[in-house]
Protein backbone atom coordinates (compact mmCIF):
# COMPACT_ATOMS: atom_id res chain seq x y z
CA UNK A 1 0.00 0.00 0.00
CA UNK A 2 2.77 2.32 1.00
CA UNK A 3 4.44 1.79 -2.21
CA UNK A 4 1.24 2.68 -4.34
CA UNK A 5 0.92 6.25 -2.26
CA UNK A 6 4.50 6.82 -3.73
CA UNK A 7 3.68 5.87 -6.66
CA UNK A 8 0.83 8.61 -7.38
CA UNK A 9 2.96 11.48 -6.59
CA UNK A 10 5.04 10.04 -8.98
CA UNK A 11 3.21 9.49 -11.92
CA UNK A 12 1.53 12.83 -11.48
CA UNK A 13 5.16 14.31 -11.59
CA UNK A 14 5.44 12.35 -14.76
CA UNK A 15 2.46 13.40 -16.50
CA UNK A 16 2.69 16.84 -15.46
CA UNK A 17 6.05 17.02 -16.00
CA UNK A 18 5.87 19.72 -19.44
CA UNK A 19 3.32 21.90 -17.66
CA UNK A 20 5.76 22.06 -14.19
CA UNK A 21 8.70 23.41 -16.37
CA UNK A 22 5.89 25.56 -18.04
CA UNK A 23 5.17 27.20 -14.71
CA UNK A 24 8.81 27.72 -13.97
CA UNK A 25 9.24 29.42 -17.57
CA UNK A 26 6.62 31.41 -16.55
CA UNK A 27 8.13 32.03 -13.09
CA UNK A 28 11.38 33.56 -14.83
CA UNK A 29 9.97 35.01 -17.21
CA UNK A 30 7.78 37.39 -14.82
CA UNK A 31 11.27 38.14 -13.01
CA UNK A 32 12.32 39.46 -16.31
CA UNK A 33 16.46 39.47 -15.28
CA UNK A 34 17.49 36.50 -17.82
CA UNK A 35 16.17 34.46 -20.71
CA UNK A 36 16.24 31.33 -18.99
CA UNK A 37 12.38 30.82 -19.60
CA UNK A 38 13.49 29.75 -23.06
CA UNK A 39 15.45 27.04 -21.76
CA UNK A 40 12.88 26.11 -19.67
CA UNK A 41 10.47 25.92 -22.34
CA UNK A 42 11.91 24.23 -24.64
CA UNK A 43 12.75 21.76 -22.70
CA UNK A 44 8.97 21.76 -21.83
CA UNK A 45 8.47 21.19 -25.32
CA UNK A 46 11.07 18.38 -25.96
CA UNK A 47 9.97 15.94 -22.82
CA UNK A 48 6.47 16.89 -23.95
CA UNK A 49 2.94 16.96 -21.30
CA UNK A 50 2.28 20.88 -21.99
CA UNK A 51 -1.28 21.63 -22.30
CA UNK A 52 -2.72 23.71 -25.16
CA UNK A 53 -2.22 27.34 -22.81
CA UNK A 54 0.71 26.84 -21.96
CA UNK A 55 1.80 25.51 -25.55
CA UNK A 56 0.10 29.21 -26.70
CA UNK A 57 2.10 31.13 -24.42
CA UNK A 58 5.35 29.39 -25.23
CA UNK A 59 4.42 30.79 -28.81
CA UNK A 60 3.38 33.92 -27.73
CA UNK A 61 6.40 34.73 -26.08
CA UNK A 62 8.75 33.85 -28.83
CA UNK A 63 6.81 35.90 -31.19
CA UNK A 64 7.11 38.86 -28.76
CA UNK A 65 11.01 38.48 -28.06
CA UNK A 66 11.10 38.74 -31.76
CA UNK A 67 11.31 34.72 -32.71
CA UNK A 68 8.34 34.66 -35.26
CA UNK A 69 9.45 31.62 -37.43
CA UNK A 70 9.76 29.86 -34.43
CA UNK A 71 6.74 30.87 -33.15
CA UNK A 72 4.59 30.61 -36.27
CA UNK A 73 6.01 26.92 -36.45
CA UNK A 74 4.34 26.15 -32.80
CA UNK A 75 1.34 28.28 -33.99
CA UNK A 76 1.12 25.66 -37.14
CA UNK A 77 1.27 22.79 -35.11
CA UNK A 78 -1.20 23.39 -32.82
CA UNK A 79 -3.51 24.49 -35.54
CA UNK A 80 -3.57 21.36 -37.01
CA UNK A 81 -4.78 19.18 -33.41
CA UNK A 82 -8.10 18.72 -32.54
CA UNK A 83 -9.16 21.43 -30.23
CA UNK A 84 -12.35 22.93 -29.52
CA UNK A 85 -14.17 26.04 -30.31
CA UNK A 86 -13.08 28.35 -28.14
CA UNK A 87 -9.17 27.21 -28.16
CA UNK A 88 -8.98 27.60 -32.28
CA UNK A 89 -10.87 31.15 -31.95
CA UNK A 90 -7.70 32.06 -29.23
CA UNK A 91 -4.91 30.05 -31.04
CA UNK A 92 -6.52 32.25 -34.46
CA UNK A 93 -6.46 35.59 -32.17
CA UNK A 94 -2.59 35.18 -30.83
CA UNK A 95 -1.68 33.43 -34.69
CA UNK A 96 -2.92 36.72 -36.17
CA UNK A 97 0.06 38.44 -34.96
CA UNK A 98 2.48 35.98 -37.07
CA UNK A 99 0.70 37.35 -40.13
CA UNK A 100 0.74 40.94 -39.21
CA UNK A 101 4.52 41.12 -38.27
CA UNK A 102 4.95 39.49 -41.98
CA UNK A 103 3.11 42.50 -42.74
CA UNK A 104 -0.04 40.92 -44.13
CA UNK A 105 -1.60 42.91 -42.05
CA UNK A 106 -5.25 41.79 -43.84
CA UNK A 107 -5.06 38.93 -43.49
CA UNK A 108 -4.22 39.58 -39.95
CA UNK A 109 -7.09 41.77 -39.74
CA UNK A 110 -9.67 39.31 -41.18
CA UNK A 111 -8.56 36.65 -38.63
CA UNK A 112 -9.29 39.17 -35.80
CA UNK A 113 -12.53 40.09 -37.00
CA UNK A 114 -13.73 36.65 -37.20
CA UNK A 115 -12.90 36.09 -33.40
CA UNK A 116 -14.11 39.64 -32.07
CA UNK A 117 -17.52 38.78 -33.84
CA UNK A 118 -17.49 35.44 -32.28
CA UNK A 119 -15.72 35.54 -29.19
CA UNK A 120 -14.95 39.20 -28.14
CA UNK A 121 -12.05 39.70 -25.39
CA UNK A 122 -9.58 42.29 -24.22
CA UNK A 123 -6.64 40.65 -25.89
CA UNK A 124 -8.70 41.00 -29.41
CA UNK A 125 -10.29 44.32 -28.68
CA UNK A 126 -6.70 45.45 -28.30
CA UNK A 127 -4.85 43.88 -30.74
CA UNK A 128 -7.47 44.44 -33.48
CA UNK A 129 -7.92 48.32 -32.23
CA UNK A 130 -4.11 48.71 -32.60
CA UNK A 131 -3.95 47.36 -36.14
CA UNK A 132 -6.91 49.92 -37.50
CA UNK A 133 -5.35 52.37 -35.60
CA UNK A 134 -1.93 52.02 -37.04
CA UNK A 135 -2.34 50.81 -40.38
CA UNK A 136 -4.58 54.04 -41.52
CA UNK A 137 -8.15 52.96 -41.62
CA UNK A 138 -8.69 55.69 -39.13
CA UNK A 139 -12.28 55.44 -39.87
CA UNK A 140 -13.03 51.98 -38.70
CA UNK A 141 -10.42 52.63 -36.49
CA UNK A 142 -12.36 55.31 -34.50
CA UNK A 143 -15.94 53.45 -34.51
CA UNK A 144 -14.12 50.06 -33.71
CA UNK A 145 -11.31 51.56 -30.56
CA UNK A 146 -14.50 53.69 -29.46
CA UNK A 147 -16.02 50.58 -29.00
CA UNK A 148 -13.94 48.39 -27.48
CA UNK A 149 -13.43 51.56 -25.01
CA UNK A 150 -17.00 50.57 -23.41
CA UNK A 151 -16.24 47.15 -23.64
CA UNK A 152 -13.14 47.74 -21.30
CA UNK A 153 -12.05 51.16 -20.13
CA UNK A 154 -9.53 50.01 -17.88
CA UNK A 155 -7.16 48.44 -20.42
CA UNK A 156 -4.35 50.10 -21.22
CA UNK A 157 -3.99 48.95 -24.81
CA UNK A 158 -7.62 50.22 -25.18
CA UNK A 159 -7.46 53.58 -24.03
CA UNK A 160 -3.88 54.31 -26.03
CA UNK A 161 -5.50 52.75 -29.16
CA UNK A 162 -8.62 55.46 -28.78
CA UNK A 163 -6.09 58.18 -27.47
CA UNK A 164 -3.98 57.49 -30.75
CA UNK A 165 -7.05 57.24 -32.94
CA UNK A 166 -8.01 60.73 -31.99
CA UNK A 167 -4.84 62.10 -31.82
CA UNK A 168 -4.62 61.09 -35.71
CA UNK A 169 -8.27 62.18 -36.42
CA UNK A 170 -7.18 65.64 -35.36
CA UNK A 171 -9.04 65.75 -32.24
CA UNK A 172 -6.61 66.79 -30.06
CA UNK A 173 -9.07 67.95 -26.98
CA UNK A 174 -10.74 64.00 -27.23
CA UNK A 175 -7.11 62.93 -27.68
CA UNK A 176 -5.14 64.37 -24.53
CA UNK A 177 -7.97 63.49 -22.72
CA UNK A 178 -7.63 59.89 -23.17
CA UNK A 179 -4.09 60.07 -22.99
CA UNK A 180 -4.45 61.10 -19.30
CA UNK A 181 -6.58 58.63 -18.09
CA UNK A 182 -3.81 56.41 -20.00
CA UNK A 183 -1.39 57.65 -17.69
CA UNK A 184 -3.73 56.62 -14.72
CA UNK A 185 -2.96 53.17 -15.59
CA UNK A 186 0.59 53.17 -16.05
CA UNK A 187 1.19 51.88 -18.86
CA UNK A 188 4.68 49.87 -19.43
CA UNK A 189 4.61 50.28 -23.48
CA UNK A 190 6.52 53.39 -25.29
CA UNK A 191 3.60 53.74 -27.41
CA UNK A 192 1.92 55.60 -24.37
CA UNK A 193 4.23 58.05 -23.82
CA UNK A 194 5.34 58.32 -26.79
CA UNK A 195 1.80 59.37 -28.49
CA UNK A 196 0.97 61.27 -25.47
CA UNK A 197 4.15 63.18 -26.04
CA UNK A 198 4.25 63.99 -29.28
CA UNK A 199 0.58 65.67 -29.44
CA UNK A 200 1.91 68.18 -26.04
CA UNK A 201 4.35 69.30 -28.41
CA UNK A 202 1.73 69.97 -31.15
CA UNK A 203 -0.54 71.33 -28.62
CA UNK A 204 2.79 73.78 -27.60
CA UNK A 205 3.49 71.90 -24.78
CA UNK A 206 6.98 71.45 -25.62
CA UNK A 207 9.19 70.72 -23.07
CA UNK A 208 6.23 68.46 -21.11
CA UNK A 209 5.75 66.74 -24.48
CA UNK A 210 9.86 66.49 -24.81
CA UNK A 211 10.18 64.84 -21.23
CA UNK A 212 7.33 62.52 -21.97
CA UNK A 213 9.09 61.11 -25.33
CA UNK A 214 12.05 60.75 -23.72
CA UNK A 215 10.00 58.84 -20.66
CA UNK A 216 8.89 56.66 -23.64
CA UNK A 217 12.69 54.99 -23.76
CA UNK A 218 12.26 53.83 -20.59
CA UNK A 219 9.49 51.22 -21.04
CA UNK A 220 9.17 48.29 -22.36
CA UNK A 221 9.86 47.80 -26.00
CA UNK A 222 9.23 43.90 -27.67
CA UNK A 223 9.06 42.90 -31.32
CA UNK A 224 4.99 43.43 -31.08
CA UNK A 225 5.63 47.61 -30.36
CA UNK A 226 4.82 49.45 -33.11
CA UNK A 227 7.58 52.19 -31.81
CA UNK A 228 11.09 51.71 -31.87
CA UNK A 229 13.79 53.21 -29.69
CA UNK A 230 15.29 54.64 -33.49
CA UNK A 231 12.00 56.42 -34.00
CA UNK A 232 12.14 57.91 -31.01
CA UNK A 233 15.54 59.04 -30.26
CA UNK A 234 15.15 60.44 -34.39
CA UNK A 235 12.30 62.52 -32.91
CA UNK A 236 14.13 63.92 -30.13
CA UNK A 237 17.30 64.44 -32.35
CA UNK A 238 15.25 66.57 -34.65
CA UNK A 239 14.78 69.01 -32.02
CA UNK A 240 18.48 68.91 -30.68
CA UNK A 241 19.16 70.07 -34.24
CA UNK A 242 16.91 73.34 -33.85
CA UNK A 243 18.98 74.78 -31.30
Amino acid sequence: MQVIFLLIPLALLVWQRGNLLSAAARFVYARGKSEGWKTLFALAAKIGGMNFNNRMLHAYLLLKDGDADEANKKFALLSMERLTKEQRLRLKGSYALVYWKRGEVDTAIEMLEEVVDAAPSTTTYGSLGYMYAYNGNLSRALEFNEKAYEYNSTNAIIVDNLAFTYYKTGEYTKAKEYYEKLLELNPTFPEAYYGYGRLLVELGEREQGLAMVRRALSANFSFLTMTGRQEINAYLDSFSEEL
